[in-house]
């Protein structure tokens, strides 16, 4: 199970490149899912669950990919937010199921502080 679940976040590490004719974000998203034989199940089993926690991180990316309107802006951002949150997973939780899922976390709270502070102006210290 824990393979399963490294494997879902290393294909969800890759960049896959969203191009201009790739609009569709269902077709988008189930792309990361493959080869993954689970279907998101909030109070599933870890796999399930993981899965709907991918799938809203996803979600947050594609919004986010929509707002810079910059692919290598946001792939850079893709890039540094996934190396900042994999130092923390180590960091803080070593071995385990939960390592995976705290990693999907951490770039979703990245995504969320990025658009409170810069794009919804709730924050209005962005510069």
């Amino acid at each position: 199970m824990k393979y399963l679940l490294l494997s879902l976040l290393a294909a969800f590490a890759l960049p896959i490149e969203v191009n201009a004719e790739d609009k569709d974000f269902e077709r988008w998203k189930e792309s990361y899912f493959e080869n993954y034989p689970f279907e998101c199940v909030e109070t599933g089993s870890t796999p399930e669950y993981t899965r709907c926690e991918v799938e809203r991180l996803l979600k947050s990316d594609w919004e986010l990919k929509k707002e810079l309107n910059n692919d290598q802006l946001w792939e850079e951002w893709r890039k540094a937010r996934g190396s900042i949150c994999y130092h923390y997973q180590n960091k803080f939780f070593g071995q385990g199921t939960v390592k995976p899922l705290m990693t999907i976390a951490c770039q979703q709270r990245l995504n969320s502080e990025s658009k409170r502070y810069c794009i919804t102006g709730e924050d209005k210290q962005c510069g």
